[in-house]
């Protein structure tokens, strides 16, 4: 499943600021009850990573378990 679409993306909103986006839910994406939206580029970019790296760890992890990861 190489060079498959990153669940979760930078997009610049028309306030020139930007949000984390989770494509599994096409909406702003939220860690720990907080929107991700509002931030700056560097800073949207890294959540991205992280959010993204998360999930990475939670598929392989249902993966190892045998279970299939619902999103």
């Amino acid at each position: 499943m190489m060079n498959a679409m990153p669940r979760f993306d930078v997009i610049c909103d028309p306030m020139n600021q930007w949000i984390v986006w989770d494509h599994v839910t096409e909406s702003p994406a939220s860690f720990g009850g907080q929107i991700l939206d509002g931030l700056d580029e560097q800073e949207a970019g890294r959540l991205a990573e992280v959010m993204n790296e998360l999930h990475r760890s939670q598929q392989a992890l249902a993966d190892r378990n045998g279970k299939r990861s619902v999103r």
